[in-house]
């Protein structure tokens, strides 16, 4: 967690947004009814995230506040991710997983954005924490219970199988154990039913002991046979337990070990059933709240599926999973509707190709090859040769179903992209971990510590040959533009006063991220503000009303995204009354200024 704390807060201001997180800072700082409003038509998927930042950045709007829920996020995902090695193997395995998860590049990407994918990775590492203890999948745990559960059960009839043994030394010690048992309901061969139930009885003396040996079946009468001396053995509780080592039992207990009495208490059939049912109530509750920061989480539904199937879940598992997810699915239909209607956000994602499955494994696992080619040597021994079948069960699903699933279904409507699948990410570093302890046992036998701190230094080594790729995710060129650069590299060629066309309106962004250098300029094709309109960007006026703004004016910036695909209306407008006067590209889009070609009206 320190490690991941400290590459979060290592570079976190690089002095500039990108157009996603423009368009965080924008709607987070818009008033709730607006949020709503503008959630109608555009961005739904991020709703909730919108209304987690809503008042974070009410206390301080800032691009580092802006990012440091996401850094947060990405600290609490290093601990679960850790917790799920300790837990499912041991805690070198959930060392090792933690800061591999740390020091990947595409973690600090992420942790340093502001967008949700850093807590929809966190939740969903959390709601994998909660299935295995719900599901019983740690080493020593039942399933569907837990191990304190089991240690405590386990107190519980060592103790009984102690009392029961006293219980009949005592009762076949001395002469005296024939009436007792008469009197106990062994006379005429009736057993008693309450022969399981733990009585205490004299203890034997310090030293000695005495042998159980299997005595008549229940219904036939049983006396316990004098031994020698009998009759000069002294009366009294002393002389039956100096004669207790000299006696065997005629009494028979079903398996030796006498079952506790059935009834409510705390370690229940009830109380256990309540226990299970809140932790598949949790487990459902963050699954949701999961996809609802983004719909397409819930993939690692199916990947929870497969853990269980392989596990040989019971039935009472598949029942606790089976109510959470259909809870968690039914809340998250209604967005995933929504969303429906607005994918044209991502049209401009491509239908996929096999090498996009790959590229994600390269970002996942690498990027650079030769912490590739270990990654892979390393999970490839963890599923080969597993020595934690259980971690490999939690892990490699979550690895392999929701990208094939989200690739799958990318197919039919192009959705595939690295950053839907972060989530999935969790599993890499804990199958490699145990790899590596695989590896390291059979290297190194039992000298823990130095095995633990070899693994670290490797880490270390691993995070050293990638130190220029964690330099790059910190400069502003690790993102698709800089909208800081673009705002300030327009407002030196511009001049107070000149109209400005932003084409398509989505180029609005610059201004509205950082509005200061552009103060001046004159938005003259703006109807609508997007807070007022419920868009993000605003509303446009049409060709007549833009033609009629234009009357008057001999000049007029136009601010077009860089992309041959991209062609809004204002380009026309402005080539059949103007002429290109100056054009300049910068970095995602298009500066042209336009002078009038004849007289201005």
């Amino acid at each position: 967690m320190a490690v991941m704390l400290g590459l979060g807060l290592w570079g976190l201001d690089r002095g500039t947004m990108w157009r996603d997180e423009s368009v965080t800072y924008q709607m987070a700082r818009r008033t709730l009814p607006q949020i709503r409003d503008a959630l109608g038509t555009v961005d739904a998927v991020h709703g909730l995230y919108y209304l987690l930042m809503h008042p974070v950045l009410a206390l301080w709007p800032s691009e580092v506040t802006m990012r440091l829920p996401s850094v947060l996020a990405a600290v609490a995902a290093t601990a679960l991710v850790a917790a799920l090695g300790c837990r499912l193997a041991r805690p070198r395995v959930g060392l090792w997983a933690g800061l591999l998860y740390a020091t990947t590049p595409v973690v600090t990407h992420y942790a340093q954005e502001g967008r949700s994918y850093a807590l929809v990775a966190a939740s969903a590492a959390g709601a994998t924490y909660l299935l295995v203890g719900a599901a019983g999948l740690a080493p020593g745990t039942r399933r569907g219970g837990s191990r304190a559960g089991s240690r405590g059960a386990s107190r519980t009839a060592s103790r009984t199988t102690g009392r029961a043994r006293r219980w009949l030394v005592g009762r076949t010690a001395g002469p005296a154990a024939g009436r007792t048992a008469s009197r106990a309901g062994w006379a005429g061969g009736q057993a008693d039913s309450r022969a399981d139930r733990p009585v205490r009885g004299p203890t034997l003396a310090p030293g000695e002991g005495t042998a159980l040996a299997p005595g008549p079946t229940p219904g036939a009468a049983s006396t316990p046979a004098p031994g020698p001396g009998a009759a000069s053995r002294p009366a009294g509780p002393a002389g039956e337990a100096a004669s207790a080592t000299r006696v065997r039992s005629a009494v028979r207990v079903r398996g030796d070990v006498p079952r506790p009495a059935p009834g409510p208490g705390p370690g229940g059939p009830g109380a256990r059933g309540r226990a299970a049912g809140w932790r598949w109530a949790a487990y459902g509750g963050v699954v949701a709240v999961t996809a609802l920061l983004h719909v397409f989480a819930v993939l690692m539904l199916a990947a929870h599926a497969l853990t269980l199937l392989v596990s040989r879940a019971p039935r009472r598992v598949w029942r606790g999973w089976g109510s959470a997810a259909a809870g968690a699915v039914g809340a998250v239909v209604p967005l995933a509707l929504v969303a429906r209607r607005q994918s044209a956000q991502i049209a401009w994602i491509r239908h996929p190709t096999p090498g996009r499955l790959w590229a994600v494994v390269e970002e996942f696992a690498g990027p650079s090859a030769l912490v590739l080619a270990v990654n892979l040597l390393l999970l490839a021994i963890a599923v080969i040769r597993p020595r934690r079948r259980t971690l490999t069960a939690v892990a490699l699903p979550l690895i392999c179903v929701p990208p094939v699933l989200l690739f799958a279904l990318a197919l039919h409507r192009p959705c595939f992209h690295e950053r839907y699948l972060l989530f999935a990410l969790a599993g890499i570093p804990l199958l490699a971990a145990a790899g590596a302890d695989r590896l390291a046992e059979a290297v190194a036998g039992r000298r823990r510590a130095v095995v633990a701190a070899a693994g670290v230094l490797a880490i270390g080594c691993a995070f050293g040959w990638q130190f220029p790729l964690h330099q790059r995710e910190r400069e502003p060129l690790s993102r698709q533009d800089d909208l800081a650069a673009l705002s300030a590299a327009v407002g030196r060629l511009t001049r107070p006063g000149e109209p400005v066309l932003y084409d398509p309106p989505k180029e609005r962004r610059i201004a509205i991220a950082y509005p200061r250098p552009l103060a001046g300029l004159r938005d003259i094709a703006l109807a609508t503000p997007g807070p007022a309109s419920g868009t993000l960007y605003g509303v446009d006026v049409g060709p007549t009303e833009l033609l009629r703004r234009l009357d008057g004016a001999r000049s007029a910036w136009l601010i077009a995204a860089d992309e041959p695909e991209t062609r809004g209306p204002k380009a026309p407008v402005l080539t059949g009354h103007f002429r290109l006067a100056y054009s300049l590209c910068l970095r995602g889009v298009r500066l042209e200024r336009y002078v009038r070609a004849g007289p201005a009206h």
